[in-house]
């Protein structure tokens, strides 16, 4: 399952960036720009919750595009940081960019640290990966969404080429994960319907992330996930031919046709409950919802239970209750199905 899991049980895998921090004490922005605090946040959140895939990041889609020179806004409050606004406005300015050194750019040797420095304390134990962003979702920060959009209706050869580079950038920083034994999570949040059509999915956005995950496996990566929240549901077809290991299929998905889909091709697939429910509550809720998704998503195997990115004020006792009702389910249904 997926290249690493243990195949008896149905792995837990919340994914925590920001939430690291709070468990800590800090800002998301402090946490963001200090290898020690990440490493600091993500031990502690291992060591509390024990989850079966432990992903390092904060503000996982601003990191490729901060080191290509777009400026990013940090906050004293438990804000994400956040793009400030796109730096490029015309073929000429695509012209003037260039992939940049994962080993010295910005922030990205911060992260390859921190991410390595994990996995050499809890890599026996655990899987341990880092997370990246999409070629369409950096292109869309680097050109603007809306611009983005409007390229792919009037400027293809601009938007392709524009594509084609944010998916150099990803191999470039995929390939330096790879060299540290990393897995590897590619963040797609921007291809969404209705942010993105399935139509212009099919023809900008699909071949370069296929494209991408082909020469990230074919470079070593044991494994490399195709993320992306929101109903994704339209789009499913494309989506388990990228190559992928594993899929996301969020909360209000068609989660049996996804599950049907993503077993034929062999895809691991991380079905997740509402993540503002796991920082809300009630519990009974988060329960319901977690038995849903288990009902919907586990039987067969294949299957990883999830609740998106932990919001940074979720309550701990939250995020470890939905790991008790993912063992009491597993204790009634004899494990993984």
């Amino acid at each position: 399952m997926g290249g690493f899991f243990n195949r008896d049980k149905i792995p837990f895998v919340p994914v925590v960036y920001e939430h690291a921090a709070a468990l800590i004490g800090v800002t998301p922005s402090k946490m963001a720009r200090s290898a020690e605090l990440i490493v600091k946040g993500q031990l502690r959140a291992y060591e509390l919750y024990g989850h079966d895939l432990v992903t390092v990041g904060i503000d996982i889609y601003n990191v490729e595009a901060e080191a290509l020179g777009c400026p990013v806004q940090y906050f004293d409050d438990e804000a994400i940081p956040a793009i400030a606004g796109p730096i490029v406005s015309c073929p000429a300015d695509l012209a003037r960019l260039r992939v940049p050194d994962p080993e010295h750019d910005g922030r990205l040797p911060l992260l390859l640290d921190a991410a390595s420095r994990v996995r050499e304390v809890i890599g026996s134990e655990v899987a341990v990966g880092a997370a990246m962003v999409g070629p369409f979702t950096l292109a869309a920060l680097l050109r603007g969404y809306e611009n983005f959009i409007l390229d792919l209706l009037t400027a293809p050869d601009f938007a392709g080429a524009l594509l084609d580079f944010a998916a150099e950038v990803g191999l470039a920083v995929g390939t330096a994960m790879i060299k540290r034994g990393l897995s590897i999570s590619i963040n797609e949040s921007w291809i969404t319907p209705p942010l993105l059509s399935p139509e212009l999915y099919q023809r900008f956005a699909f071949p370069r992330e296929k494209g991408l995950i082909v020469a990230l496996k074919a470079a070593g990566a044991a494994s490399v996930g195709l993320i992306s929240g929101g109903n994704t549901t339209p789009i499913v077809d494309w989506l388990v031919q990228t190559g992928s290991s594993i899929l996301m299929a969020d909360y209000g998905t068609d989660l049996v046709a996804y599950k049907a889909k993503a077993r034929a091709a062999g895809i691991v697939l991380r079905g997740s409950i509402q993540a503002r429910v796991v920082e809300t509550g009630p519990k009974e809720l988060i329960a319901a919802q977690a038995r849903e998704v288990l009902a919907k998503g586990a039987p067969g195997g294949g299957f990883i239970l999830g609740c998106g990115v932990v919001p940074y004020g979720a309550p701990p006792e939250n995020v470890l209750y939905l790991k008790q009702v993912l063992a009491a389910y597993m204790a009634e249904h004899g494990g993984i199905a």
